[in-house]
Formats: C-alpha cells, structure tokens, sequence
C-alpha cells in the first residue's frame, strides 16, 4: 500500500516562492511458508526424507539445481515500512515559473514476525540533494534498534529507550560531496578580412612597443572555442560504529584535472588524499595523444600500490579494441606485446 501527501510551505527567499513537500509512505507485507513441514507433503513433496544408518533423517529438496530453483525452507512473515520525503522550490524568474528539486529523504526497515531474535532489521536512511546540477550531496546512515553490551561486545535483544523513548543506536555514516568547474578557450574573431589602412592618431604606445589600442580592440572579438580545462573534486566521509568499542572513521578528498593543451592533445592528474591521516594516497598523471584512428596514451603513478609507467597505443574502433600495443613498467611490470 502507498499513497502521496502534498504540503506547501509559504517560505519565500529570492526568487522562491514557495516550497512543496511531498511524502510518500509505503508499507507492505509478505508471507512465506515453510515447504519443508509435513503439511506440504513428504514423500512424494517438496522435499525428500532419507533416513541414514545411524537413524537421522536428512531432506533433499527435489528442485534444487533445476531451472525451477531450489525450495525455500523457513517461515518468513515480513513487513516493510519506507517514507519517501521531497522538498522542492517554486521560482519565479521574469515570467517564467519553475519548479526545482532541492533534495529527498528516504527512510526504510523492517520487520520479521516469526524470526527468533532481532526482529526489526536496521533503520536506514539517506538525504540526496543536487544543487543546480553543479554541487552533489549524500548522506546517508544507518542505526541498530537493539542495545549493544560493551562489556562482553555482543548485541544483545532489546530495544535501545532513553527515557522511555525509542533511540536506535548510529552505527554507519557516509557523507560525500562533489563539485566540477571548468574554463573555456579564447579565440578572436575578425569580422573583416579586408586589411584596412591603420588609424595612428588614436593608438597608444606601451612600454615595450606593443600597440596597446589594438590589445583592447582584440578584446572585443573574443570568443569560446571549446573547453581549454575542468576540475572535479570530491569529499567523503564514513564513521562506523558497528563495534562501539572500535570505531572507524575514514576521510577522503580525490581530485581530476584535465587540461586540453590542443585539439590532440591532453593532460590528466588525479590524486586522492588521507586527510585524517594528512598524507597523500596516490596521484597519476596522464598524457594522451589523438592519432586520428589511433589514440596514444601514457600513464605514470610514482608511488603507491600500481606504481609505474603504462603505455599503450590502440585503434579508437571498439570492433577493433584487441589491436593494440601496450608497455608496462614498474609494480606490474608483465610481458606485452613490445616484448614479443
């Protein structure tokens, strides 16, 4: 069973107008027989019972390895409960009205009536938010309903209250962020390309003789002739608290950068960086070289796990990807084709 439920927030800021929640609940149950007890049938059945020479019984399940698939033993009766939140801005822009989606949150668990212990599976949720498709946002975690003991670091079953109050217990977090920028290449344009006499009297003279007049001219015809570099950065974070008594915590920063030197030619670094630890992991350069039909590339890691220089020259047509050349040296350093 779902539904949707609408909300609108009269916030206004800038050019926002208003802001509109929409939730979405669902819940849904599923049951599940066990096909190995005696009501199913035994013999003929779902299962087989053998008994061996020392008395015991065993149960061989008839469709197990066929294309059927194998009969599921256990009795499952399970309920799933999720709500799905969405936030999102009406603006107004001149005349035009626009709807944009600020970010959702979704939360989801479940529950298993007829398991022995632990019933309730882990809460998880996750807020996901894309600012003007420039700036990415997750985060995520994920909590226990049951109390853990420290002492003899084991979860044991019984719902975690504070005060009477449910308090799931943190037990996983992950928060990532990224964010691009990029530059564009200038070229000039002449919208004449008769060659017309100079005019002198209105020119400056700058100290080392370049016509100053004519710098600011060339201004004006400027334009865009493809992209000349974009960077990409990204941060993530995960705290783990499975084991309150050892918990862990990791903090990332990677980085791409590429610059288009010329039509043919291209450079890439990329580096990822500790920075709990504040040392760098490891960073590669790139060289790449359009051959027409052919592309070159040269890709060198100083240090780290894959340190090394790698080669390669190969056919761009992905029906011709097995023709090419490649070279390695370094960590992985194996027999190629230049060997042969």
């Amino acid at each position: 069973m779902n539904t949707q439920v609408y909300g609108l927030l009269p916030i206004k800021f800038g050019k926002i107008q208003a802001i509109r929640h929409v939730i979405s609940p669902t819940l849904g149950y599923s049951y599940r027989p066990d096909f190995s007890k005696e009501v199913f049938g035994m013999n003929p059945g779902y299962y087989q019972e053998i008994k061996q020479e020392n008395g015991e019984s065993v149960y061989f399940d008839r469709f197990s390895g066929t294309l059927a698939g194998g009969t599921p033993k256990g009795e499952n009766q399970s309920m799933n409960i999720s709500v799905n939140n969405v936030f999102q801005a009406k603006i107004i822009d001149g005349d035009k009205e626009l709807k944009q989606d600020l970010f959702s949150w979704r939360m989801s668990t479940s529950r298993n009536f007829v398991a022995e212990e632990f019933q309730w599976s882990n809460l998880n949720s996750s807020v996901r938010a894309n600012i003007n498709r420039k700036l990415n946002l997750d985060f995520s975690m994920t909590h226990d309903w049951y109390e853990y003991d420290k002492k003899n670091n084991l979860r044991i079953n019984k719902i975690k209250t504070t005060g009477g109050l449910i308090t799931p217990r943190l037990i996983n977090a992950r928060f990532s962020t990224g964010f691009k920028f990029s530059g564009n290449r200038l070229s000039y344009n002449s919208d004449n390309d008769q060659v017309e006499e100079a005019d002198t009297s209105a020119s400056f003279e700058r100290v080392d003789g370049a016509n100053l007049a004519g710098t600011i001219a060339g201004l004006d015809n400027k334009k865009s002739a493809g992209k000349l570099w974009d960077t990409s950065m990204s941060f993530s974070f995960a705290y783990n608290n499975a084991n309150p008594n050892n918990p862990q915590k990791t903090f990332w920063m990677s980085s791409n950068s590429t610059i288009q030197l010329t039509q043919a030619w291209r450079v890439q670094y990329n580096a990822r960086f500790d920075l709990i630890n504040q040392n760098l992991v490891s960073h590669t350069f790139s060289v790449n070289r359009d051959l027409h039909c052919w592309e070159l590339s040269l890709n060198w890691t100083p240090n780290g796990y894959a340190s090394g220089l790698y080669l390669r020259l190969n056919v761009k047509s992905p029906n011709l990807k097995d023709l090419k050349l490649e070279q390695r040296g370094g960590t992985f350093n194996r027999p190629s084709l230049f060997d042969r």
